[in-house]
């Protein structure tokens, strides 16, 4: 679907480095413009992620866009978008540009607008995003604004759901509710405790893929306070998840503990918890203490 937007850096039937094709503008952000283009030689459609003009020369945006895509080019898995390259253009004051996969579908944030996601469903998506978290923590790569915007439901298909939108320079409007800079960019809603502080690890974004999970069932963003001392107060405490069912409450009230040594610790874990419930089985009781570990803290 295109932008609503009246317009962008680039316009449809223009070609960026005699290469791609751009067909239509169809997301913008506070920093950022996606595209969807075609490769001329091969006749693939692709992605194509810009930065704004008025941040184009601000090197804090570009170094997060080259590493997003420097690390998630190695990550190859269906259930993460793919990336192909990072360019600079030959047009335009030559900005650095994204070459990434299209993927046709809906969001899960706008899944979500039409109303809550049954138990099923929901226990789908987070099969699917621990498959997506297991195969970039792998690579050292943490997510750390995982929420329903970043989750594409390809072909509207909760069984294809795809994570995006890796570690690249954050929206820094109001409505979104994110910031950047001092180590911390992501979703108030979504996002772990410690990331407050600055600090993220791979148990981070479990913590988020919780979160995600209790919207996502409601069918509306948790409550993340009026007030950034709101938000740190509420992020103190485990939220009440009494109103989710008895699997996906059992799976959420292990990643949404305020303590990130206290979640479940990998997506392996997470993977193998929703095998141990699959076919409404009785979910297993937490392990004792000593047979925790603490996830390598992340770069």
């Amino acid at each position: 679907m295109a932008a609503d937007q009246p317009g962008g850096t680039l316009r449809p039937g223009e070609i960026l480095n005699n290469t791609y094709v751009i067909e239509e503008l169809v997301a913008v952000g506070g920093t950022g413009e996606v595209y969807r283009a075609r490769n001329r030689a091969s006749d693939r459609e692709i992605a194509v992620k810009i930065l704004r003009r008025e941040f184009a020369g601000n090197e804090t945006f570009l170094d997060l866009m080259r590493r997003e895509a420097s690390v998630l080019h190695e990550v190859q898995d269906d259930a993460v978008v793919r990336y192909y390259d990072i360019l600079q253009s030959d047009a335009h004051g030559g900005f650095v540009f994204l070459v990434m996969e299209f993927i046709r579908g809906e969001s899960l944030a706008e899944r979500m607008r039409r109303g809550p996601l049954d138990e099923e469903t929901c226990l789908t998506i987070a099969r699917r995003i621990a498959r997506g978290l297991k195969a970039s923590h792998d690579k050292k790569a943490y997510h750390r604004d995982l929420s329903p915007d970043n989750v594409i439901l390809r072909n509207g298909d909760p069984a294809q759901a795809v994570l995006i939108d890796f570690g690249i320079a954050k929206d820094v409007s109001e409505d979104a509710r994110t910031v950047i800079g001092g180590g911390f960019a992501g979703k108030y809603q979504y996002a772990a405790p410690e990331q407050l502080d600055g600090r993220a690890d791979g148990r981070s974004d479990l913590y988020a893929l919780g979160m995600t999970l209790i919207g996502a069932f409601r069918g509306r963003a948790p409550h993340a306070g009026a007030s950034y001392l709101d938000i740190i107060r509420a992020k103190a405490e485990k939220p009440d998840i009494a109103d989710l069912p008895d699997r996906l409450r059992a799976l959420v009230d292990r990643l949404v503990e305020p303590d990130p040594d206290r979640r479940l610790q990998t997506p392996a874990e997470v993977l193998a918890f929703l095998d141990s419930i699959a076919g409404g089985a009785a979910p297993p009781g937490p392990p004792p203490p000593a047979q925790r570990r603490t996830a390598a803290p992340g770069p």
